[in-house]
């Protein structure tokens, strides 16, 4: 069969490629890393007015009605408010909560998550474990501050290793290759990030500029979560030299049927279950292809796909 290409070399940097620390832990960060737990919680035959209390109290705008771990509903301000205005203020919960919540689960990424909030505007999810069981609730602003939290940290580290870098900085270009290699298997979605992240240890040790360091992290990730969800299994390397990062995909099938057709925003060929889990909102080949200098990528279905990219290195003054 005719192998299916696309090429895309020279590719000049752009404001469409800056990727900025906060957008790449909305990749790496998991909802349970930034929900609130345990939730703040009401019984089915507590009243509407005991909510309305405890909505004032906490200063939230819904609470989950559960019976233990099992989610039951949900009362939110509207509900409250209407109950005022109609007068059953007094009513049980279980006469008038939503029983069909919409929920996140605790593995979803937190960009699964910021999509969640855009497509349905709610002011905060109730999150299930695998089991089903209510474990947190999840807000915008825990999201904030998760992200705020994990930035100082990452600010702090970087401080950190400051000194030390500046004494390791004598290195040239000489400086010995290093490789980092995964093994993939589909549908291991808990292990999507992980070589991302020892690259980019590798990357900052050598005093990458932070924003080439992003770039090449959302191209490591979305490379790894595509051969998690669309193939059988494969291999990702990244081969770190002195002037470039390069990093190969390979996999064992089944290939891209239209690789043009893949690298349209939104395109997928992912089922239900990585979609409820958080993925397969899209190939990932538009964000590889934005954050590349160099892409190329070829499929067929006897030999599946290999993906390479590759990103020019710069040195940075200080790591971030």
């Amino acid at each position: 069969m005719r192998h299916a290409v696309a090429t895309l070399s020279d590719v000049n940097t752009s404001d469409a490629r800056r990727i900025s620390v906060a957008q790449v832990l909305v990749y790496e960060l998991r909802v349970r890393d930034a929900m609130s737990k345990p939730p703040i919680t009401a019984a089915p035959t507590d009243t509407l007015r005991a909510v309305q209390n405890l909505m004032k109290a906490r200063r939230i705008s819904g609470v989950p009605i559960s019976d233990g771990d099992n989610l039951l509903g949900l009362v939110s301000i509207e509900d409250i408010i209407r109950a005022l205005d109609k007068g059953y203020i007094d009513d049980c919960v279980q006469q008038h909560m939503t029983r069909k919540v919409i929920t996140l689960r605790d593995h979803f990424s937190l960009v699964r998550a910021v999509a969640e909030f855009d497509r349905h505007e709610f002011g905060r999810f109730p999150v299930l474990d695998g089991n089903d069981h209510l474990v947190g609730v999840l807000s915008r602003g825990d999201i904030t501050g998760c992200l705020m939290q994990h930035l100082e940290r990452r600010a702090e580290e970087a401080l950190a290793h400051e000194a030390a870098l500046r004494a390791e900085r004598v290195a040239n270009d000489t400086a010995d290759r290093v490789v980092v290699r995964a093994h993939v298997r589909t549908g291991d979605y808990d292990s999507a990030g992980k070589l991302s992240q020892r690259m980019r240890q590798v990357l900052r040790e050598r005093g990458v500029a932070p924003e080439i360091r992003r770039r090449a992290a959302v191209v490591a990730y979305e490379a790894e979560t595509n051969i998690i969800i669309h193939s059988l299994g494969g291999e990702i390397t990244a081969t770190i030299d002195p002037d470039k990062v390069c990093i190969e995909a390979v996999d064992v099938g089944p290939g891209i049927e239209n690789v043009e057709q893949a690298m349209q925003e939104g395109w997928s060929t992912a089922g239900r279950l990585p979609r409820e889990l958080g993925f397969g909102a899209g190939m990932g080949l538009p964000n590889i292809k934005r954050c590349s200098d160099s892409l190329e990528i070829k499929s067929d279905s006897k030999h599946g796909t290999r993906l390479r990219s590759e990103i020019h290195l710069h040195k940075a003054g200080v790591s971030t």
